[in-house]
């Protein structure tokens, strides 16, 4: 057998036993919507928002897509709701359909930041 058929083999082998264990786990539909709950639950948690939220303005964020396994540098470009989100990797841009969205660090902090400095101009209001 070349080394070829054997790698296919092999990953053949782990398709089905990924496909064993994911029939184990989430057995009905209904396990696989509350597990779906719960990984968004814990995202929301972890600092993630739904995607509607995300900065309007251009400026880059991070976004998860259902189907997929990993993060990815996004924009919104055009006036929400027509809008479009557009995913960026590299030099290549591809259209996206995100369900969640995370600020950047950088972001982040300046949003915070400006979120301290209102509460702090409220509390003078109050004296």
């Amino acid at each position: 057998m070349s080394d070829e058929s054997e790698e296919v083999r092999k990953k053949w082998q782990e398709f089905l036993e990924n496909k064993r264990k994911r029939t184990e786990e989430m057995p009905t539909e209904q396990d696989a919507i509350n597990t779906i709950y719960r990984a968004y639950t814990r995202l929301k948690e972890l600092g993630w928002n739904d995607a509607i939220f995300c900065p309007k303005d251009g400026s880059n964020f991070k976004a998860i897509e259902v189907g997929s396994i990993s993060v990815f540098d996004c924009i919104y470009e055009g006036e929400w709701p027509k809008g479009r989100w557009w995913l960026l990797d590299g030099h290549d841009v591809y259209p996206s359909r995100p369900i969640l969205y995370k600020l950047t660090e950088e972001d982040e902090a300046k949003r915070k930041e400006k979120f301290a400095k209102a509460i702090e101009k409220m509390d003078k209001n109050k004296e």
